[in-house]
């Protein structure tokens, strides 16, 4: 939902060379948008579910309002199995913390000087 809201901003934005659309024009651009969603969700439909993939319960629903049934005990709910974003997650997380450590050693030592 958030995704398609954004992209929505996004296009109006560009499209619209970055000036005030009145509401006639964004009435008109949110029904072009919802139009060209609608082809796409149809174009998905025609080529039938990917190998792997559920269809979702309800095939005049939009896929991003389906909710994902989840068991009540099921122990791996928040857990990613994309690999890619898996790596970039480990890899962020280590960025983070050697810049961190970086930053944290890079300050300058106080050191005492007798005073006379």
């Amino acid at each position: 939902m958030v995704a398609r809201i954004a992209a929505r901003f996004v296009t109006r934005r560009l499209s619209s060379g970055g000036r005030v659309l009145s509401e006639e024009e964004k009435a008109a651009e949110n029904v072009y948008i919802k139009k060209m969603e609608q082809e796409k969700l149809e174009k998905l439909a025609q080529k039938g579910p990917e190998p792997g993939r559920q269809p979702p319960a309800n095939p005049e629903a939009p896929a991003s309002d389906a909710k994902p049934t989840t068991t009540a005990g099921s122990s791996t709910s928040g857990v990613s199995t994309d690999q890619n974003r898996n790596h970039a997650v480990l890899a962020g997380t280590v960025a983070a913390v050697c810049g961190l450590g970086w930053y944290l050693l890079s300050k300058p030592k106080k050191s005492e000087e007798a005073v006379d």
